[in-house]
């Protein structure tokens, strides 16, 4: 899809990968709608940039239609969705000692909003007048494509969120819309504590820069409809590339096909 004159909106806009795909979509020429559920901190983000800001919970299914809504109302239309807000608990990774609390709040994070902002995104995307191309682009994680014994409940989270994000688009590719996951590796962000990223440090690993993420949401977006459901890999330093996955052969195949569902 062509990014120039279009209209994005991003969760989670308000600190982190979020910011920074904000101001680089701007810089792409696209109007942005900046998500986050702090209000000051999107804010401050959207002003400069001539952005819409837009408080929200995006574990809340009304306040997630609503940000779209408004969104169409203010722009005319959406052509690019970046789900990408997320959050991290903090637990010993014993699951017999996991606060539900804490689960809830994750995986309303970290899926149900990719889940929300999906749907709501094809709705808004199904309104446009022209046949434009649009995209969904969801920040997973290196976590949603290998286990994460430190943190189960986030590996599951990303887990279901690639997972999401390859199976609903076959079924969207038709209408010219795209569905990407980006997958960081470890990324310097606020969900890093100081002490996290001394440990890191330590160990000589270095962090994936904000603007790396963006500059992948920007590939992942302009890639041509054939590579939807890509997942892409970002490491520090590297460009970011697409995962391979292994196919399972079997004659479940057969669900497969056009035309079932």
């Amino acid at each position: 899809m062509e990014l120039a004159g279009r209209v994005a909106l991003v969760t989670g806009a308000g600190s982190g990968m979020g910011r920074a795909t904000a101001r680089r979509l701007v810089d792409e020429g696209m109007s942005v709608c900046a998500v986050d559920i702090n209000g000051d901190a999107v804010a401050a983000v959207a002003e400069p940039l001539g952005a819409l800001a837009v408080t929200c919970d995006v574990s809340d299914v009304d306040q997630v239609d609503a940000a779209f809504a408004r969104c169409v109302e203010h722009f005319g239309r959406l052509d690019l969705a970046h789900l990408n807000a997320g959050v991290s608990i903090s637990w010993s990774g014993d699951i017999a000692e996991l606060d539900l609390v804490q689960y809830d709040r994750a995986v309303g994070v970290n899926l149900h909003h990719v889940v929300y902002g999906a749907r709501a995104a094809v709705r808004a995307m199904r309104q446009r007048t022209d046949e434009a191309g649009c995209a969904i682009v969801a920040t997973a994680s290196i976590a949603g494509l290998e286990p994460f014994p430190g943190d189960a409940v986030y590996t599951l989270t990303k887990h279901g969120a690639v997972a999401l994000i390859r199976s609903i688009a076959p079924k969207l590719a038709p209408e010219g819309i795209a569905a990407h996951a980006i997958c960081p590796n470890t990324t310097d962000t606020g969900m890093l504590s100081d002490s996290t990223k001394d440990f890191l440090a330590s160990k000589g690993v270095e962090l994936v820069a904000p603007e790396e993420i963006a500059n992948t949401v920007v590939a992942a977006a302009t890639s041509p409809i054939d590579m939807t459901g890509s997942c892409w890999v970002v490491n520090p330093g590297e460009p970011p590339y697409v995962f391979d996955f292994n196919d399972v052969p079997g004659p479940h195949k057969v669900l497969y096909e056009p035309g079932w569902r």
